[in-house]
């Protein structure tokens, strides 16, 4: 269809003025556009919704006909949307390039929506964003000093509001390094008077028979954590070398690639970090193996015939399932090997294993009441063999509970104690604080917090994919205040 329309010109007959042709305006024509504002916003919200090709392909199966380089000029040809008053922003970083380029994301905490994007993440951009916008009175950020420094500058009298999960989070990390240096004590709680493995010949001979080699891909998963093992190994020698010689940490950090967390957790390990613990994942015969070893060990070796007994018991999943195992005891006979004792524990057990320094930090931050029994005796033991670990524990748990609770009156009492604790990992947690304590106590007394804007980046990174990592600055900011 096409439409023939009349308009009015208008001619200016003063010599000084610029113009000597006016055109009419139509209210639904745009000046120079040679479509209707009604498809223009069509278009529009195709390209911020799909992008540039897609939005292209979609168009044409409705009959629009536009390239994808039209649709993307359109999207950064958009009006900016009003950001109006922001009384409440949430400052955090996002990932162009993980490890290279990041820009800033802006949020709203009030209205829960993306005020601004920013191409870099530096305090100048902040800080000229804060000037155009002085309402500002609570800003919640991560422990960034970049985004801590930008807002002292540019928004002065605002309250900044530490992130809550950061705050545990960076107690998390704390804990696992310090754990870390304490593996023997770890280990012997876990397995109080544990007596050595009989690993001899004749133990084996009289011993049942149990599988102990992984499937295939298991196999390659743990040869592949070995690898690893044995980087981390390596790496931690030329840490400890290069810190035993007097470099600087800055310098090791240099040298030899590493990030300066990976510097402060090896730096003062006397031993190597601990191997890698292959843990099976769980499965659905395993209530049932405790009864098939039992009849394998009797003589049974005809895998139908077991299966068709634990069917009786209530089995009900695939025959291949139960043959596989059998097959995996009849190759454990073959190899005479002989089994290890340590027992496949429990989800969430500690009985029998050498815990990692991260779960049992984690048994640290959980609160007493979602603890199980067995959980309860292994950090009894745990805490009564070190006195530094019982400080520790102590105050982390004060400190998830004055997190959880928003009681940032307790801050200062906390301080003191952490300060005077025999845990060294707690007293430098507690220091950190103290270099930002106006915002560590707004953290832990206000009801904001950064979780909103986490949300929000991970919306950005899927906008981001969409677009394969094509898509420039421009188009990202429009479809990210649009989404």
């Amino acid at each position: 269809m096409t439409l023939c329309v009349r308009v009015r010109r208008y001619f200016c007959d003063e010599p000084s003025c610029e113009r000597a042709i006016f055109c009419e305006r139509l209210p639904d024509v745009a000046a120079r556009a040679r479509k209707t504002g009604r498809l223009d916003e069509a278009l529009l919200a195709i390209v911020l919704e799909l992008g540039g090709r897609a939005g292209a392909r979609l168009a044409a199966e409705l009959g629009l006909v536009v390239g994808r380089d039209a649709l993307v000029s359109r999207a950064k040809g958009a009006a900016p949307r009003d950001e109006g008053k922001v009384r409440v922003l949430g400052v955090d970083d996002f990932a162009f390039r993980k490890g290279h380029t990041y820009g800033t994301v802006l949020v709203d905490l009030e209205r829960r929506r993306v005020v601004d994007l920013l191409p870099e993440r530096s305090q100048e951009g902040v800080v000229a964003w804060l000037k155009r916008h002085p309402e500002v009175e609570f800003a919640a950020r991560d422990r960034s000093n970049i985004y801590r420094e930008a807002l002292a500058k540019g928004a002065p009298t605002a309250v900044q509001v530490a992130d809550r999960w950061h705050l545990l989070h960076n107690l998390a990390l704390t804990l696992e390094e310090f754990l870390l240096q304490k593996r023997p004590t770890l280990r012997a709680a876990a397995m109080p008077g544990a007596e050595p493995e009989d690993r001899s010949d004749a133990a084996f001979a009289s011993g049942p028979i149990m599988p102990n080699r992984p499937r295939n891909h298991d196999r390659k998963l743990e040869d592949a954590a070995w690898k690893r093992h044995e980087r981390l190994v390596r790496q931690w020698e030329d840490i400890r070398r290069l810190y035993l010689a007097g470099a600087d940490l800055r310098d090791i950090c240099r040298r030899l690639g590493v990030s300066p967390r990976t510097v402060y957790r090896y730096k003062d390990l006397t031993e190597p970090p601990p191997r890698p613990v292959y843990k099976r994942k769980a499965s659905v015969l395993d209530p049932y193996v405790p009864y098939l070893v039992k009849r394998w060990n009797e003589g049974c070796r005809n895998g139908k015939r077991l299966y068709r007994e634990i069917r009786e018991q209530g089995y009900r999943n695939s025959e291949e399932t139960c043959t596989h195992f059998v097959s995996q005891l009849r190759r454990a006979e073959a190899d005479g090997k002989p089994p290890s004792s340590v027992p496949r524990a429990r989800r969430g057990s500690v009985a029998g294993l050498s815990p990692s320094s991260k779960n049992v930090a984690a048994l640290f931050m959980r609160r007493e009441e979602r603890l199980s029994e067995e959980q309860k005796e292994y950090l009894g033991r745990l805490c009564g063999a070190d006195e530094a670990l019982t400080d520790a524990r102590r105050l982390t748990q004060a400190f998830a509970a004055m997190t959880r609770n928003l009681e940032g009156g307790k801050l200062d009492g906390w301080l003191e104690e952490a300060e005077a604790c025999a845990a060294p990992a707690i007293r430098r947690f507690a220091a950190g604080l103290k270099k930002d304590t106006a915002a560590v106590r707004a953290g832990l007394t206000e009801e904001w917090s950064n979780g909103p804007v986490e949300g929000f980046v991970h919306k950005l990174k899927l906008l981001k994919r969409r677009g394969y990592g094509k898509a420039g600055f421009d188009l990202l900011r429009a479809r990210v205040l649009a989404a």
